[in-house]
């Protein structure tokens, strides 16, 4: 009799050991699961790196007294056969004093906003960022801008008025968003007959910009003392 009871107290102990066994496993099991799912679902969801964006530069070479130096858009061209694409290209000045002297530098540069990771490649062009730059100012780059000289002269209440040259725009299928008179931001001599450095400038569409600079238009972000104002 205790020997049939000695067996049957074995049966169920190991039935109870068998039982908690499989009843961990499988809570662990769904614990890791439950783990596993979430680390997919955070995978999935989090966001890649951002490419971030710098401004570049590199000294256009111009001259004081000589109308010289190296023009945006060569430089434009040389970094897009560099498979470097870039956002916005500006003309702009280092910030430095240099010597008024003809001959002198201008402390022109080109300054180009590419993503971080062609950094290397455009470096290899001789290319360096805008925060080298101690005196650097930066200003906005990136709205499509296009101006002309108005042909003002001091003195004479001349100039082409901006509603005037905006048809010029407009009968070549260039839509004018808003128009305003501004300045080149140049110093010019005070005389009579000189040269005012009024401009006028407007903004239209992005994918406008080659058909305006194919009427004589160029972009603002030509100009290195340009100040830009909101167009209304």
């Amino acid at each position: 009799m205790k020997n049939k009871q000695y067996f049957q107290w074995r049966y169920v102990v190991l039935f109870l050991s068998v039982f908690c066994f499989n009843f961990l496993s499988v809570n662990s099991y769904a614990g890791y699961a439950s783990q596993t799912k979430d680390s997919l679902t955070a995978e999935k969801v989090r966001p890649g790196p951002v490419d971030r964006q710098l401004k570049i530069f590199k000294y256009a070479q111009s001259t004081q007294c000589n109308n010289d130096g190296i023009p945006l858009k060569k430089m434009a061209e040389e970094l897009r056969a560099a498979g470097i694409a870039f956002t916005c290209a500006q003309r702009a000045y280092d910030g430095m004093a240099y010597p008024a002297v003809c001959g002198g530098a201008t402390g022109e540069i080109n300054v180009f906003r590419i993503y971080a990771t062609d950094l290397p490649l455009a470096r290899r062009l001789g290319y360096v960022p805008v925060s080298t730059l101690p005196e650097y100012q930066d200003r906005p780059c990136g709205e499509a801008k296009v101006f002309k000289y108005d042909g003002s002269t001091q003195c004479n209440n001349d100039g082409i008025p901006v509603k005037v040259m905006a048809q010029e725009l407009v009968s070549s299928g260039v839509d004018v968003i808003c128009a305003q008179k501004a300045s080149d931001g140049m110093m010019y001599p005070a005389v009579c007959g000189g040269g005012t450095g009024a401009i006028n400038v407007y903004l239209i569409h992005q994918e406008n910009v080659p058909d305006a600079e194919a009427l004589g238009f160029s972009s603002v972000n030509e100009l290195p003392q340009y100040q830009d104002t909101p167009c209304q």
